[in-house]
């Protein structure tokens, strides 16, 4: 919308959902005609991929909303029908232009939702306010949020709304926050575009327009990244340094239920790469929950300003001018290492609650919620149960726990490991022992009772079994906290 009104006409933004779900616009369809990386389309493959297109209804859609190309009026009115295509315009997402009708906006569905936002990013000459699509920081928060029914959701900074709705499939009521009015306008856009009724939004910065009140899920993908820039509302901060994230973490076990679960994605800065938390950790401290960190990146200054300043790629002047910028400005923070990732919370009563930091591979990340459930059902029992946790319960390994193995020339095992096939992917090396008395733990068998029958079956002295012990409460000590268990 290069115009646009901060009170959208809902029931075009309704009437053009019911004309894209008869069409059949959605994520299979886009695969269908331009392959499994077509519904990330940049505007570098629009001009390719638009001649890879037929000259059928879905087609034209494709062209028009995803790539972001011209279409005759013809071709869209048969597609959507007038109304569909008054609607279209009247939300300010088209605009006719004699013969054709011309993109201002796009809409891509995204995890079965209809997403609209503003057109390709132009860099200095995007509108102010500018709202951008399902980023891969937007996929990272979706993939961490646990998915159980709630009452009350809360979305903080939701840009184009996606969190908001997603949360609306298993919450009674979600408040959207955000300080950008224009991102309030798509949100209540896309709410109606998929016949959501359930959202409300709220114009402030972070948790002002939620002061008092309380949720049992939080999200928040605020404008998190570290950076000298104020010119881009959805990336840079607007605070010195990683004020905005500290903000965040800090605020947010405030506005919890007891039991309520906090995901939300920052930025933390360090002092140097083998100290990567310390500051992370002093923001967390005393909040009533227990937290799993989750590292998905970090860099040096260098590295951090290079990855946010790809636009300047092909100018070598502007590009060096930028990396000088910013690491000057990291280096009068005293920064040498910056980290971005999320921070999951579930507040719980009690005097003691654990803090787990674990690094994941973003190219690994998939949903999460039923590992996140049980994670900081093992975080709460490492806190109240101590070193003696397994032994006070009856686990069982996750439908999802694999175990791999390679073999040497001899057919003999080399390397044994104990994989957990959902969410963060996490992995541990393990002992042919300490993976039997894994496997003894069915749920009816504490790991005392596990490591005993092992020990039995293959014969082990008092040492052997000590040590066999051990190394299992050890490791598993770790898989309780990973997620690997379900308890009873």
């Amino acid at each position: 919308m290069t115009t646009w009104d901060p009170n959208p006409d809902l029931s075009a933004a309704t009437a053009l959902g019911a004309a894209l779900r008869r069409v059949r616009y959605s994520t299979e369809a886009i695969e269908q005609l331009l392959g499994e990386d077509g519904p990330a389309a940049d505007l570098e493959d629009s001009v390719l991929y638009e001649r890879r297109l037929p000259s059928t209804p879905i087609a034209a859609v494709i062209r028009l909303l995803l790539l972001e190309r011209p279409v005759e009026r013809d071709a869209i009115a048969g597609a959507l029908g007038e109304d569909g295509l008054r609607a279209l315009v009247t939300l300010g997402l088209a605009a006719e232009d004699g013969g054709s009708i011309v993109p201002r906006g796009r809409i891509v569905p995204t995890e079965g939702l209809l997403l609209s936002f503003d057109a390709f990013s132009r860099g200095e000459s995007d509108p102010p306010g500018w709202v951008g699509s399902f980023s891969p920081t937007a996929y990272w928060l979706a993939s961490l949020t646990p998915r159980r029914r709630v009452a009350r959701a809360l979305d903080v900074g939701t840009g184009n709304g996606a969190q908001a709705l997603l949360a609306a499939r298993h919450s009674g009521h979600v408040v959207a926050t955000d300080v950008n009015e224009r991102a309030l306008a798509f949100t209540r856009i896309n709410a109606a575009l998929n016949g959501i009724e359930n959202v409300e939004t709220r114009a402030g910065s972070l948790f002002e327009p939620v002061a008092g009140e309380t949720f049992d899920l939080i999200t928040c993908n605020a404008p998190y990244v570290v950076s000298p820039e104020r010119r881009w509302q959805y990336r840079d901060a607007g605070l010195p340094g990683d004020q905005l994230s500290e903000r965040v973490v800090r605020q947010a076990p405030a506005h919890l239920e007891p039991g309520g679960h906090a995901s939300v994605l920052v930025s933390w800065l360090a002092a140097r790469e083998d100290e990567p938390d310390e500051r992370l950790h002093e923001w967390l401290e005393g909040n009533g929950c227990d937290v799993w960190v989750l590292g998905l990146s970090g860099s040096d200054p260098l590295d951090h300003a290079a990855g946010w300043n790809e636009r300047y790629a092909g100018d070598v002047e502007q590009m060096g001018a930028a990396l000088d910028d910013w690491a000057a400005y990291f280096d009068a923070l005293g920064a040498g290492w910056i980290s971005e990732g999320a921070v999951l919370m579930r507040r719980r009563a009690g005097a003691r609650h654990v803090v787990r930091a674990d690094a994941v591979d973003e190219d690994d990340l998939e949903f999460a919620s039923d590992q996140i459930e049980r994670v900081f059902a093992g975080l709460a029992l490492a806190a109240e149960a101590g070193e003696t946790a397994l032994d006070a319960v009856t686990p069982r390994l996750a439908e999802e726990v694999r175990f791999d193995q390679e073999l040497d020339r001899r057919g003999e095992v080399r390397e044994l490991r104990i994989v957990l096939e959902e969410g963060t992917w996490p992995e541990h090396e393990l002992e042919p022992e300490v993976a039997d008395v894994l496997l003894a733990l069915d749920g009816h068998s504490t790991l005392a009772a596990a490591v005993d029958r092992v020990a039995r079956r293959r014969e082990l002295g008092k040492r052997e079994a000590a040590g066999v012990r051990r190394d299992a409460l050890r490791i598993a000590r770790d898989l309780l906290e990973q997620g690997f268990f379900e308890l009873p």
